[in-house]
């Protein structure tokens, strides 16, 4: 779960951080990633064809990543879950609950 407000834009600048967010891509495990949470993934290069949503201002980054920029409150692709603020927290958890029951 990676938190969005102002954490990401240090979080993704620890190369530990990025290297935890790929081991769980790679082991496909779920992702989840609201507002600003998505920097993380776009800085460790895993949002390339991915379907995902993020809050408006960093709409431009994810797209720039390679990523399908959706406008909903929650996007699932695969293993990844994505939020784009805090409005959406209850659609989030929903989607996100359903991937950690499986």
């Amino acid at each position: 779960m990676l938190p969005g407000g102002k954490a990401p834009e240090k979080i993704r600048l620890e190369h530990k951080a990025l290297e935890i967010a790929r081991h769980f891509f790679n082991n496909d495990k779920t992702v989840a990633a609201i507002c600003h949470g998505a920097q993380t993934l776009i800085s460790a290069g895993l949002l390339k064809e991915r379907r995902a949503t993020c809050y408006i201002a960093i709409r431009d980054d994810l797209k720039l990543a390679g990523a399908t920029y959706e406008d909903r409150e929650v996007v699932v692709d695969g293993n990844l879950v994505t939020s784009r603020h805090p409005a959406d927290l209850y659609a989030f958890g929903r989607e996100l609950v359903k991937k950690i029951k499986v």
